[in-house]
């Protein structure tokens, strides 16, 4: 025995020293407790703890803490039970004697969701995605006849065995989330004490559980029903798909409808239309879509009414400063169209020797209508309801309902009488639109590159034409793109009061163009968008719009906010009288013969764009800047082309001096024949043009401006206390010169002395020996400055303040005041 050698030398030890037998007794006792002993306790981090607690098959990939002990307690293996599913079912059934079937539910669940993925993973199943042979004389020849039927019989049992569990998970953890809607039938139940209240607003972590099962299943059923519809990487097997026709007889403009996302069918944008049958085996799936134009262009075309469909829990979205989502039921899903407009460096490149870019060869792209791009990413939300109203009917269904919704019109949705959030994850199609478009790149070589023809402005919607939402429209500064403004508008989607009430427009244009010309085209671009989405102005969208700009976007803004005629001061342009009359007589009279009379009016002739009544100006050079002269800025400036297109378009006899820069310097044609860059120095003829233009009465304005001195700052928020913010993005290392002890505490702790300034709100005209001082190390706080702005807002920080989180801040409050007035 074990024990047998210890319990001797206590004994012979006893001779020498003699003790009791009941000393004796008790020694042994102790010593044989240990070895009787099967639980023991150890300590353990709490955060261990709550994750073995709430982890199960979805996310750890181990059954659940309760279905584990369920398997347990009624003696089944879990290896064992995953080989004889069906009798492990069968036995654990007749184990759980609890007359409360809602527990069961779960586990039920959880064990279906666990052998389907199991078949996924088998040999069997994966045959299913596995490629033709490619040698008919090495070791991936074709199988034998005989081999290849029963490859294929297994092959067809596992995908059958595989839908099968998913359905059953997603019926089982249906049934166990919405039970207390369901009428209970089964045997032997209790009506009145099985029926559960309405659940807790804390949901338990079996809830959790059970929802991430419905979720996942879900997921999969969806996402693989897909692929099976598009015969590609497929593991639904012997699926039927009949599409649905569905009517698009009352659009009379089929671009208009898609840029307006008018209802192809009777009814609201949150009803939802049968776009397909599918049969799976002796399952008969439903699939719906909402009742918008976007979602059902691709329905009607008898394709795919799930176009290049991808789930977000198959996305890792990085660059982005935080996860725009709503929390509840459904699978957030994104579907790519297949005629979404992309531009890429390699596009570029291209059109740089070629002429035009490879998507732009059909069109022409000199019509404004032809530059809007609605979203080519829509955001949708799956729901799989199975039909019935009892549990055994729900349980028994071989009917289910696929439901894809647009989370920004529903928010929530009904089952069996009660509603229930609807997930969505609003930064996801906002994330793959930045992601497959190389905007940074793109803008940055529209301005070096020469090109043979203009590469006019561009808008971009970010969500489906929504008429009950304001429009936020953001135009970009030099060199830049829509990519500019990834935090803010990543920051709007994420604040659930700006997301309903703001649809974003971005604007991306050119930076090398004249800033007239692109003033022009912008403009234009905006009002046939309002006109083509609205054309009567009455909806919502086309009222209390709001500008956000930066930089050179700013002075475009400016200038699509005035009503003045500029053609008006072009003479006095020239008073160094450098060209002889007959000179500017020649150069008018290319302009005209290049542009015609109203043509050129329009570009010299502002007006305010009527549904715009608010703007936000960031780091304005309104009145120039010397760091266009500096000679750096000046060697870029060289390099920065003018489409050839576009000085051939001014005049083809002028086209040569034009090139060689000779024109471009005297004041008049410096307009038209000067690149934007270079129209930024506060020398430029284009800057004297237009530096001291006024703003439309009716419109309310703001202004945040950059100062890259924080010293400066912290003095301007010491004669305006009230308006100043506390820098705490990033930790300061204290020094004894910036830390005081405070001695009234018993810790002698200490604190730093002058906290960092971020912003500033000006209350107060700021006195000249300051203003002198401001500046972004680019633009001049004198020539951002603007009189009579609502606000102004000095942020501490370089020129790029559209990525600084205090500039987002102070934008989101405007955007808030905004909808309050």
């Amino acid at each position: 025995m074990t024990f047998a050698s210890p319990i001797k030398n206590m004994v012979t030890h006893a001779k020498k020293t003699p003790l009791s037998i009941t000393s004796v007794v008790l020694i042994a006792t102790v010593a044989l407790l240990p070895a009787c002993s099967t639980v023991s306790v150890n300590k353990q981090a709490s955060a261990k703890t709550i994750t073995a607690q709430r982890g199960n098959i979805v996310t750890s990939k181990k059954l659940s803490s309760d279905t584990a002990s369920a398997l347990l307690s009624a003696g089944l293996n879990e290896q064992a039970c995953m080989q004889q599913f069906d009798l492990c079912l069968t036995q654990l059934t007749d184990s759980i004697l609890n007359e409360h079937y809602r527990p069961a539910l779960a586990i039920f669940a959880e064990l279906h969701y666990a052998k389907a993925r199991q078949l996924s993973d088998s040999q069997d199943c994966r045959n299913a995605l596995s490629r033709p042979p490619l040698d008919p004389y090495y070791a991936n020849a074709p199988l034998e006849d005989a081999e290849a039927k029963a490859q294929q019989e297994n092959t067809n049992r596992c995908l059958t065995g595989y839908q099968e569990r998913l359905f059953d998970a997603i019926k089982t953890s249906y049934t166990y989330l919405f039970y207390d809607s369901l009428v209970h039938d089964f045997d032997g139940a209790d009506q009145e004490k099985n029926r559960s209240p309405t659940q807790s607003r804390i949901p338990n972590d079996t809830d959790i559980q059970t929802q991430d099962i419905y979720n996942a299943a879900s997921n999969d059923v969806i996402t693989q029903l897909y692929r099976s519809t598009n015969d590609s990487d497929k593991l639904m097997g012997g699926t039927k798909v009949d599409y649905l026709p569905t009517s698009v007889s009352n659009l009379t403009n089929s671009s208009q409808a898609a840029i307006a996302n008018y209802s192809p069918l009777k009814g609201k944008p949150t009803d939802q239309v049968k776009v397909m049958k599918i049969q799976v085996d002796d399952y008969d799936l439903g699939i719906y879509l909402p009742n918008e134009n976007n979602y059902l262009q691709n329905a009607h075309k008898q394709t795919s009414a799930l176009a290049d469909l991808v789930s977000t829990y198959e996305l890792r979205l990085s660059g982005l400063n935080s996860i725009s989502k709503r929390p509840g039921l459904g699978i957030s899903l994104v579907a790519s169209l297949d005629d979404r407009y992309t531009t890429t460096i390699r596009q570029l490149l291209v059109s740089s020797l070629s002429g035009r870019l490879a998507n732009e060869q059909d069109e022409d792209s000199s019509k404004p209508s032809s530059r809007i791009y609605p979203t080519g990413h829509l955001l949708l939300t799956g729901l799989i309801q199975p039909s019935g109203d009892s549990v055994l009917d729900v349980l028994s269904s071989r009917k289910l309902d696929i439901h894809l919704y647009n989370p920004y019109q529903n928010e929530s949705v009904n089952i069996l009488n009660n509603d229930y959030p609807l997930a969505a994850n609003f930064s996801a199609g906002y994330g793959l639109w930045l992601s497959e478009n190389q905007l940074d790149g793109v803008g940055y070589l529209n301005l070096i590159t020469r090109q043979p023809e203009a590469r006019l402005p561009k808008l971009f919607m970010l969500e489906p034409y929504d008429p009950n939402k304001r429009v936020l429209i953001m135009l970009h500064g030099l060199a830049s793109s829509p990519a500019t403004w990834v935090n803010l508008t990543n920051d709007i989607l994420n604040d659930d009061k700006l997301r309903d009430n703001y649809q974003v427009w971005q604007i991306f244009y050119p930076t090398n163009l004249p800033i007239l010309e692109n003033r022009y085209q912008i403009q234009q671009l905006i009002n046939s968008t309002y006109e083509q989405t609205d054309p009567k102005g009455q909806n919502r969208a086309s009222k209390n719009s709001v500008i956000i700009s930066h930089s050179m976007g700013a002075i475009i803004a400016r200038m699509m906010l005035s009503d003045e005629n500029l053609v008006d001061d072009l003479d006095r342009l020239d008073e160094q009288n450098v060209l002889s009359g007959s000179e500017k007589r020649k150069i008018r009279d290319a302009l005209k013969a290049s542009f015609g009379e109203d043509q050129l009016k329009e570009r010299f002739e502002l007006k305010a764009l009527p549904q715009v009544d608010t703007a936000v100006f960031l780091s304005a050079p309104f009145r120039g800047t010397d760091y266009a002269d500096r000679w750096f800025t000046r060697a870029l400036r060289r390099i920065v082309y003018l489409p050839v297109g576009l000085v051939k378009t001014v005049t083809d006899n002028l086209a040569t001096i034009a090139t060689q820069g000779d024109l471009a310097q005297n004041p008049l044609g410096a307009l038209y024949l000067q690149n934007g860059a270079s129209q930024l120095s506060d020398k430029s003829s284009f800057i004297q043009l237009t530096k001291d233009i006024a703003i439309n009465d009716r419109i309310t304005y703001h202004s945040i401006i950059a100062n890259n001195d924080a010293d400066i700052t912290k003095g301007l928020a010491q004669m305006q206390p009230a308006g100043a913010k506390i820098d705490l993005s990033q930790a300061v290392e204290d020094t004894e010169d910036e830390i005081v002890s405070t001695s009234s505490s018993s810790d002698n702790s200490t604190l730093p002395a002058q906290p960092l300034v971020a912003a500033v709100t000006v209350d107060e005209d700021i006195s000249q020996a300051l203003t002198e001082r401001l500046s972004d190390g680019i633009v001049p706080y004198t020539s951002a400055h603007l009189d009579g702005a609502a606000s102004e807002t000095i942020i501490n920080g370089g020129h790029s303040i559209q990525t600084n989180p205090q500039t987002i801040l102070t934008l989101r409050r405007i955007l808030h005041k905004q909808l309050q007035e």
